[in-house]
């Protein structure tokens, strides 16, 4: 998945992508397994280390979440815009059938006079 982000980043270079998205999605992801722990040796981590990378992770989550909110919203103003253009289209479309139409009736009602 992390390849795949990484491949899509990097073809779609767009001047407006966020280049700290990019950073967050693109970080390294080790290819190895860990090693398995010893089943003796307990882990000694420091709380407040902990605490520390618990709110940086948080931190970056938020970071996330509001890059694919607004992302999300760009995508939907979008489709509105493009929505827009089809229906104005549709209109035209249909205002230049009926605009047929009324002329070819025209042509057969009035042909005979």
């Amino acid at each position: 998945m992390g390849e795949a982000a990484r491949d899509e980043a990097w073809q779609d270079r767009a001047p407006d992508s966020s280049s700290l998205l990019r950073r967050l999605l693109l970080r390294p992801v080790p290819r190895l397994p860990a090693p398995p722990l010893d089943a003796g040796v307990e882990d000694i981590i420091d709380e407040e280390d902990l605490e520390e990378a618990l709110s940086r992770l948080e931190a970056e989550n938020l970071v996330i979440k509001a890059a694919l909110k607004s992302e999300r919203a760009e995508a939907a103003e979008l489709r509105a815009q493009l929505e827009s253009l089809s229906e104005t289209e549709t209109a035209d479309d249909l205002r230049a059938d009926r605009d047929r139409w009324a002329t070819l009736v025209e042509r057969l009602l009035f042909a005979g006079r």
